[in-house]
C-alpha cells in the first residue's frame, strides 16, 4: 500500500496564507485630515487672545460713538512632505508565484502599511514629546493598574482645564491596549458596570462611564529590532493615556488638538495618495511606489491632557 507521501506532493494552498498586519491605527482619528490644494500654505488663527470672551462695556450715550473693539488674526504654516516607499517585483518572482501569492497587491499593501505605521509613530512622538501639552507621570498607587486608583476621577479632574483652554469639552479618550486591558477590569470600573450587560467594559460602555463621545483603543505595534534579528514588538502608543477634544469635522473658526494636512491635489494622486507602477527593462522587473503627502501639526496643545505611564 503506497504511503501518503507517495501519492501527494505538497503544494501551496490558494485560500490560506499567513500574514501580520497592524490593527487599529488611530492617527487620522486624532488628527483629522485637512485636504489642501497646495503642498505648502498658511492657515489663520482667529482671536488667540480670546477677546471674544472678555466683558466689554457696550453702553452708548445718545449722540456718542459706540465702543470700538476688535480682534487679532495670526497665522501658521504647513508643508506636506512626501512620504514614499517602493518595491521591486522581478519577472522571476511574478512567473514563479503560486496562486496564493499576488505580487502587485501584496507589495502595494505592504508599502501602504509601512507608510501608515510611520504616520502613527510620528504622531505619537509628536504628542508624547511636546512639552506644551499638560501631562503628569503616574507612579505607584496613582497608576490605573492599581486597584486603589480612580481612573474616572482622574479623567474628570482634567476636563475643566481643557474647556477653559479651547472652550470645548473633551470628547475623545485614547487608551492604548495595555491601558484599556487594565482599565476595563479595574475594580472601580467593574463596580459601576455590574448593573450593565457585561462586567468588562466595551469601548462604548467606557465612553459612557468617562462621559466622552468615544474611547479609542490603538493596537498598532512596531518592531524595534534591527533587520535580521528576532522581532522586538512594542506598542506604538505605549502605556500612556490621552484625553482630547477632536472636532467632529474640519471647518472654519474652530479649535482642534491636531490636524493632518494632506495635499489632496498632488500630481497623480487620489486625495493625496499615489500608487505608481512602471517597468524597469534593464532590471527585468516591475516597480511599485506608494506615496502620501501630509503634515501633522499640533494646533491647540491646550485641547489635550496626557497621562504618562498610566499603568505599570
Amino acid at each position: 500500500m503506497p504511503e501518503t507521501a507517495q501519492v501527494h506532493i505538497d503544494v501551496a494552498l490558494t485560500n490560506v496564507s499567513v500574514g501580520y498586519a497592524n490593527a487599529a491605527f488611530i492617527a487620522e482619528q486624532i488628527a483629522p485630515p485637512v485636504p489642501v490644494r497646495k503642498q505648502s500654505g498658511k492657515y489663520f488663527i482667529y482671536d488667540a487672545a480670546r477677546e471674544a470672551f472678555r466683558q466689554t462695556s457696550d453702553q452708548r450715550a445718545p449722540g456718542a460713538e459706540a465702543n470700538e473693539i476688535g480682534f487679532d488674526i495670526s497665522s501658521d504654516s504647513y508643508y506636506c512632505e512626501d512620504h514614499a516607499l517602493e518595491a521591486v517585483i522581478p519577472d522571476e518572482e511574478r512567473e514563479n508565484a503560486d496562486p496564493a501569492i499576488q505580487p502587485d497587491i501584496d507589495h502595494t499593501e505592504f508599502l501602504s502599511e509601512k507608510i501608515a505605521l510611520n504616520q502613527e509613530i510620528e504622531l505619537a512622538a509628536l504628542i508624547y514629546g511636546n512639552a506644551s501639552i499638560t501631562n503628569t507621570t503616574l507612579v505607584g498607587d496613582d497608576q490605573w493598574s492599581d486597584p486603589d486608583s480612580d481612573p474616572i476621577a482622574a479623567v474628570e479632574a482634567q476636563k475643566e482645564a481643557i474647556i477653559e483652554a479651547v472652550q470645548a469639552a473633551p470628547n475623545t479618550l485614547v487608551l492604548p491596549y495595555p491601558v484599556f486591558a487594565r482599565v476595563r477590569t479595574h475594580p472601580a470600573i467593574v463596580d459601576k458596570m455590574k448593573y450593565v450587560q457585561l462586567a468588562a467594559g466595551t469601548t462604548a460602555q467606557l465612553a459612557a462611564l468617562f462621559d466622552v463621545e468615544r474611547v479609542l483603543v490603538p493596537r498598532a505595534i512596531k518592531n524595534t529590532a534591527q533587520p535580521g534579528q528576532t522581532p522586538q514588538i512594542d506598542y506604538v502608543w505605549g502605556k500612556n493615556a490621552l484625553l482630547a477634544y477632536v472636532p467632529p469635522r474640519v471647518g472654519l473658526k474652530q479649535a482642534a488638538f491636531t490636524y493632518s494636512f494632506r495635499w489632496a491635489l498632488a500630481p497623480g494622486s487620489v486625495n493625496g495618495h499615489v500608487v505608481e507602477t512602471w517597468r524597469e527593462n534593464r532590471r527585468k522587473a516591475d516597480m511599485i511606489r506608494v506615496q502620501k503627502y501630509y503634515d501633522m501639526k499640533l494646533i491647540a496643545p491646550g485641547a489635550a491632557y496626557l497621562w504618562k505611564n498610566a499603568v505599570a
